[in-house]
């Protein structure tokens, strides 16, 4: 009696295969490549949590550079503001 030839084993083993799924080693692959997607995805969670604290940093110097520029303006406003008065109590002076 002679046993069944090796192209119906092949068949047997991939219509088993094919009912059962992965073996074993597939699902350690699988396994490995979900750890590393997730480990890839919080450290793109990390960047982008560090890159939302730089932005709301940046909003607030920007802020205080706005202030800033906004009370040297004022500041030099009145500068001219009185510079320009002293220039015309002195004209009004010798005027009249």
């Amino acid at each position: 009696m002679s046993g069944p030839d090796h192209g119906e084993l092949q068949t047997e083993i991939d219509r088993l295969r094919t009912l059962v799924g992965p073996d074993e080693q597939d699902y350690a692959a699988l396994r490995e490549d979900l750890l590393a997607a997730r480990d890839v995805a919080k450290g793109a969670e990390a960047s982008a949590g560090a890159l939302r604290g730089q932005v709301a940093q940046l909003h607030v110097e920007l802020a205080r550079a706005r202030q800033d520029q906004d009370h040297f303006q004022r500041l030099e406003t009145n500068r001219v503001q009185s510079t320009v008065g002293r220039i015309t109590r002195s004209v009004r002076a010798r005027i009249f």
